[in-house]
């Protein structure tokens, strides 16, 4: 590294050509904002972005490390360190604790290998934040494989490091490779002058450009925005132009294809923020892991609780739910009223003790009371593995263990109790199977 470039240079915004390059494949609407553009931007329907630059933090941080580095080594006396606290380990501190670290000389090799990992990181991010260039963490392992060891090694690293620097991934300018897709009645003003017009995009989307290059975004009078688990069913409705056909008006289709990623989560945190009166619903599958998508939105990572702030506390179940797959599936035990009869039987039966579905699931076995099997035709309903079982009692627990339980929580227990009596898991799918998904859509919209 050129310890020259600790002089600070001027930020490079990104231009319209790099706005192109983040749309997804296919027919992509890119164009220059235009004067009739930023007329539109001080109307009722767009709202600017907050420039949130912790830039200059960053990089005063990255640089005060390296400053005192340099300074052990010109002067030969005192240990270089380097401040390197796990998130892992973090709830585990007692109060007063100093900081972990890693150090130079070292007590032993692998110490020697993770200083001078973390010092890599340090100064691919320095580089970065200079050059207004993002790099992806998939980038910075290929600098060195020798050196990171694995991909896994590089992200751990660089979601401590930022941590212990007290600021998010993406104030290192690292960022993971782009992920989220979005489609529908919304245009983003990125920060070149380019304009992202959504209701434009192909099947298959815009990848979902970072918000630190979204200058302002255009609503045009959206009514909601749907978050779909899925990038297939988020396909298939862009295809058939769902968010502009719904009777519940114009829409925004999203998805970070599974598991959220930061970069899909900060977005829609910022329009939570920017409009917190737009109805934002989740569709996800009816199992464990679509049930933590949908918290994860909500409540943020416990992994990653250093990013707190980007969360959506507005975001609602759309489905699908217990009541919604209920009447495709039929009992072996006995087809009883009480299970598969009207919503509110439903809902009594569901009010069942967690202790009594976490002690049937530690012996591997649902309850004899309500094993359920889904019609042949319908391979969307299956029966829970023993990872689903084991993942829904963790997430039940997480939820008890919540200081504050609010009627959003509550809710999620339940159906996790009702999955776990009546040993079942549906896909999104599963609507579709049995009838039209947009039907099904625009019945729940229009709630």
């Amino acid at each position: 590294m050129s310890y020259s470039v600790l002089r600070r240079n001027p930020r490079r915004q990104a231009g319209p050509q790099a706005s192109v390059s983040r749309a997804a494949k296919g027919p992509a609407y890119v164009r220059q904002a235009s004067s009739q553009s930023a007329a539109s931007s001080s109307s009722s329907s767009s709202v600017s972005i907050p420039t949130q630059d912790s830039r200059d933090r960053a990089i005063a941080r990255i640089e005060a490390i390296i400053e005192s580095i340099i300074n052990v080594v010109c002067d030969g006396v005192g240990n270089c360190i380097i401040p390197y606290r796990t998130i892992r380990s973090a709830n585990d501190a007692t109060p007063g604790q100093k900081d972990d670290f890693v150090k130079l000389p070292s007590r032993n090799f692998q110490e020697l290998e993770r200083f001078a990992a973390l010092f890599r990181i340090l100064e691919l991010s320095h580089e970065a934040l200079l050059s207004g260039n993002p790099i992806t963490k998939r980038n910075i392992y290929y600098q060195d494989i020798d050196l990171f060891k694995s991909q896994s090694a590089v992200d751990e690293m660089v979601d401590n490091l930022a941590f212990t620097l007290g600021l998010g991934r993406e104030d290192l300018n690292i960022v993971a490779t782009d992920k989220g897709l979005i489609a529908g009645a919304i245009e983003l003003v990125l920060t070149g002058g380019s304009v992202i017009d959504c209701s434009r995009s192909s099947d298959s989307g815009f990848l979902l450009p970072r918000i630190s290059t979204i200058d302002s975004i255009d609503f045009q009078f959206t009514k909601w925005l749907l978050v779909i688990e899925k990038e297939a069913t988020f396909r298939t409705l862009v295809a058939s132009r769902f968010h502009s056909t719904c009777r519940a008006g114009n829409g925004i289709l999203v998805t970070a294809k599974g598991f959220p990623d930061l970069a899909t989560r900060r977005f829609l945190s910022r329009v939570h923020s920017a409009r917190p009166q737009l109805k934002i619903l989740a569709l996800v599958d009816f199992d464990p892991y679509g049930i933590a998508i949908m918290r994860t939105f909500k409540n943020g990572s416990r992994r990653l609780g250093h990013e707190d702030s980007i969360t959506v506390p507005s975001i609602r179940w759309l489905g699908i739910r217990s009541i919604d797959i209920m009447p495709y599936v039929s009992t072996t035990k006995y087809d009883s009223p009480e299970i598969s009869g009207s919503p509110s039987s439903q809902e009594r039966y569901s009010q069942v003790s967690v202790e009594s579905a976490t002690t049937k699931l530690q012996e591997g076995r649902p309850s004899k009371k309500a094993r359920i099997t889904a019609p042949d035709s319908t391979e969307s309903v299956t029966a829970l593995t023993q990872s689903d079982r084991k993942r829904a009692v963790e997430i039940i627990n997480d939820i008890s263990n919540l200081r504050r339980i609010d009627a959003v929580d509550i809710e999620h227990k339940h159906e996790l109790q009702k999955m776990l009596m009546l040993n079942i898991k549906a896909e999104i799918q599963a609507v579709d199977d049995c009838g039209d998904l947009t039907d099904w859509l625009n019945q729940k919209l229009c709630l």
